[in-house]
């Protein structure tokens, strides 16, 4: 059976911004390793301006959305049915607009596909698709095959990769989606992602993205693996938390281990934010010390920050912009609060009938969304035009 993965990107300033900061999607990529070999597998990631080959002859279509993409997968979608193809979806939208998803597509494919990915391929062969396939059982990572890289080639994505490390989040901040998504928090085998990280390597690769929402949250598997890497020699990237400015030893140990910048997510200068998002953990008064510390071990810090919060006012874009400059930021990251469908403030906000609009394609971080003051609204869009969508290259130069 031949199946074609297709990553759906609508096009906006944001999605530029993924483009070039990012790596392979997790999804259509999780799908590819997934496959048995018996299967041919065609990719499109239209995230890096792949166009999306409607004369394909496959025989099923896979099409993963996040919520800003949607309108865009529907169009995919649309024009596949057309041909009489088999769709299916998945993706973070799917996860959380089951029944709007439906709509468009023969089944829907939720949370981690490697629980049963075999099973939704036999049943196409077969006839039998069921409407939804889902497991709320957690992958073990051990079981993971590695990205394939002779489909879409990374020098696609500026020979930049990404490599598992971890899934899932122990932190339950309200705006995320990783907690709603992953029930558990798990992790990889080190000697699986060094086999990768090797292969990687002869294959002419130079930054890779250690994917995980919290690279540090387990001391010993984290050092365990920057210690295990270090010898390979690539450049390294990731997430994790300021935390790691309180642990010199995760600090020297990533080091040596070539990680070169990190994304935090600092979110605000706001300590009341922060506590009704549930990241108190976060403390603003700390950040100029925990900065200084973190670059002091040679990583560039890539700042996310997230304006919309009830405890915001109209000063919240000036008061950033002069907490950024103050605390060392390299490169800040700037949204405006996205009320994802499945998070905790989606919930809230629905509930009190302050979601302003639900046009997908506005959620993509540069939109306001929610019910705020009107100078809210027009002091973002200059933050957006100064900082917004910036890439964060310097680190990779």
């Amino acid at each position: 059976m031949k199946i074609y993965l297709i990553k759906a990107s609508a096009g906006s300033d944001y999605s530029k911004y993924k483009a070039e900061t990012g790596g392979p999607p997790q999804n259509i990529f999780a799908a590819a390793a997934a496959t048995p070999k018996q299967h041919q597998i065609e990719m499109c990631d239209e995230t890096i301006g792949m166009k999306t080959d409607f004369s394909s002859d496959a025989d099923l279509i896979v099409i993963f959305m996040s919520t800003p993409d949607a309108y865009r997968a529907y169009e995919i979608s649309k024009r596949f049915h057309d041909k009489g193809k088999t769709i299916l979806f998945g993706g973070l939208h799917t996860q959380f607009n089951q029944e709007e998803a439906a709509g468009f597509a023969h089944a829907l494919i939720l949370g981690e596909v490697e629980s049963y990915w075999e099973q939704v391929l036999q049943d196409v062969e077969n006839n039998h698709l069921k409407p939804v396939y889902e497991s709320h059982e957690a992958v073990d990572l051990a079981n993971l095959n590695p990205y394939p890289t002779d489909i879409i080639s990374p020098a696609e994505y500026g020979y930049t990769w990404s490599v598992v490390v971890t899934r899932g989040c122990p932190f339950k901040c309200d705006f995320c989606l990783v907690h709603e998504f992953f029930e558990s928090f798990t992790l990889r085998p080190v000697e699986h992602i060094v086999e990768e990280l090797k292969h990687l390597k002869s294959i002419g690769v130079e930054w890779v993205e250690l994917h995980s929402d919290n690279l540090i949250y387990n001391k010993a598997y984290a050092l365990e693996l920057l210690e295990t890497i270090a010898p390979i020699g690539l450049k390294f990237f990731g997430e994790t938390t300021v935390l790691i400015a309180r642990d010199i030893e995760l600090l020297v140990a990533a080091q040596k281990a070539g990680v070169k910048a990190i994304l935090l997510g600092i979110e605000t200068p706001s300590a009341e934010a922060l506590k009704a998002q549930k990241k108190s953990f976060v403390k603003p008064a700390k950040m100029k010390e925990y900065l200084a510390t973190i670059r002091a071990h040679d990583m560039e810090i890539w700042g996310d920050f997230l304006f919309g919060f009830d405890e915001h006012t109209s000063s919240i874009f000036q008061e950033t912009i002069t907490f950024v400059q103050d605390i060392g930021v390299d490169k800040m990251v700037p949204h405006m609060l996205i009320p994802f469908p499945g998070s905790e403030t989606f919930r809230k906000l629905d509930a009190d009938g302050r979601i302003l609009i639900k046009d997908w394609s506005e959620y993509d971080g540069s939109h306001v969304c929610v019910s705020r003051n009107k100078c809210l609204l027009l002091n973002w869009k200059g933050v957006w035009t100064t900082c917004g969508a910036k890439p964060l290259k310097s680190a990779k130069n």
